[in-house]
């Protein structure tokens, strides 16, 4: 198995897994827990997202990034990184004491929730650090193999602590336990590939990551503000969360589809580091590939549920009839979102970073304004047209400014034939009168394959051109 296809199944495997003992753990805490206590763990998680990204310093891209092109200096930025996360976090800590303490007025038991929790997102941080040292050497397997456990591991205890009502900083500690084994169980494989011991820390090291990483925390901050805006202003333009559920059922289903497609993007980002300084003819065929594979998946999956997107929804009892009309833009945002996440990519492999930060805080600018406007006018799918446009408007402009700096250029052919044959076979599929919708994924996906091939969208030929594009 090459290493992208390797790289990319366990990455995808990590996401799912993520997303399925999430849901789990949200069950638990909703079941078992009273309202004041579930508001105060969910208080102490969003507070811990905060912290997770201001300790990430954008550390994490620099490291895989860096080390791809030279394995040998991975042990180094990882015990820098280390380092440096260690500071942003004693800083975060005590920053976020004296507003909880002073401003906010919070007891010293609820402090211990929240601290709980912010113990598991500074795990999470340093675990980062070492995450980013396997995707530099292109072994993800081990980011995989020693989360899963760590997460089953996690859920035992929270499902024992909260059977026996334990109070809450166990249940709140518990949900971090993952991280801190997850770290351990990392830091321990590490020793395997990377040795420490003559490694010094020294202060031109922590000035040069210094100076790369800070404008790709800057946009990481800009990209997690962009990606919730949409849903923090329909709460606040909207008057209370309540409106926010039907936009959220259909987003959520729409983040669950980038699962598969996020580990690809993880997998390629070192190859494409890499390929910047040793082949760029490779680095473009990869790109070129990429685009095709992307669209591929998302374009036909676009038809698969905006055409039946009411149908979809309905199977959510309490979805609102509205949660279609957004599922319906939202899954056409998904190409452009996929598309401009490649591009984001590119610019960060070949040390544009900077141009990262110019770029997503325009798109954070174009989005409120975009939701400002259409909120007032369509609600919630008002939203979902804002970040149709938000996002068109930052492929726009990306696009353009990688076509002049890098001459990249985007196939063309392949997606509209990819469009051409998806749009055909949802028409098919659609004139059927299907008596449930479970049979819909099976025609339509018959019919792909069908057209495909009579139309000759993909042949053995280009399918071993993709395999050598995919050699690393």
């Amino acid at each position: 198995m090459k290493p992208i296809v390797r790289n990319s199944v366990f990455m995808s495997l990590f996401n799912i897994f993520g997303r399925a003992t999430g849901i789990i753990r949200y069950l638990l805490l909703a079941a078992f827990l009273s309202t004041p206590d579930y508001g105060l763990i969910n208080f102490a998680l969003n507070i811990g997202k905060l912290g997770r990204h201001f300790m990430d310093g954008g550390l994490d891209n620099l490291i895989s990034r860096d080390g791809a092109r030279d394995h040998e200096k991975v042990p180094t930025y990882c015990l820098h990184g280390l380092a440096v996360k260690s500071a942003l976090g004693l800083l975060f800590f005590v920053g976020i004491f004296f507003y909880l303490k002073g401003t906010r007025g919070k007891s010293w038991s609820e402090l211990a929730v929240i601290y709980a929790c912010l113990s598991g997102s500074a795990m999470v941080a340093f675990a980062g650090v070492i995450r980013s040292c396997f995707t530099a050497i292109e072994r993800m397997e081990y980011v995989f193999y020693t989360n899963l456990p760590s997460r089953l591991i996690s859920l035992l205890s929270l499902f024992i602590i909260l059977w026996y009502s334990w109070p809450l900083v166990l249940t709140s500690f518990s949900i971090s336990l993952e991280f801190f084994i997850w770290f351990l169980l990392l830091a321990i494989v590490s020793f395997r590939f990377f040795s420490y011991s003559s490694i010094k820390l020294t202060l031109p090291t922590f000035r040069y990551m210094f100076l790369e990483s800070w404008p790709l925390a800057l946009y990481d901050f800009f990209n997690t503000f962009y990606m919730t805006l949409d849903v923090m202003m329909i709460e606040y333009m909207m008057g209370g969360s309540d409106p926010v559920a039907p936009y959220a059922y259909a987003s959520q289903l729409v983040e669950g589809f980038t699962l598969l497609l996020t580990g690809y993007l993880i997998a390629i980002y070192p190859v494409l580091s890499r390929y910047h300084e040793t082949d760029d003819d490779a680095y473009r065929r990869l790109f070129e590939k990429s685009v095709i594979l992307l669209l591929a998946y998302t374009l036909p999956l676009t038809f698969l549920l905006g055409i039946w997107s009411s149908e979809w929804m309905s199977l959510i009892p309490k979805a609102e009839p509205l949660t279609g009309d957004v599922l319906r833009i939202l899954i056409i945002n998904l190409n452009l979102s996929m598309l401009n996440t490649l591009v984001i990519i590119v610019f960060t492999s070949r040390n544009r970073q900077r141009w990262l930060a110019l770029f997503t805080g325009l798109a954070v600018v174009i989005s409120f304004l975009t939701n400002w406007v259409f909120i007032r006018w369509y609600e919630q799918v008002g939203a979902a047209f804002a970040s149709l446009l938000s996002q068109l408007a930052l492929f726009l402009i990306m696009s353009a400014a990688g076509r002049r700096l890098f001459a990249l250029s985007f196939p063309l052919r392949k997606p509209l034939e990819i469009l051409g044959i998806s749009a055909l076979a949802g028409f098919s599929a659609w004139i059927i009168p299907f008596k449930t919708i479970f049979l819909i994924p099976f025609f339509y996906g018959a019919f792909l394959l069908l057209y495909a091939y009579l139309f000759g969208v993909f042949t053995l030929a280009e399918l071993r051109r993709w395999r050598s594009a995919l050699k690393t």
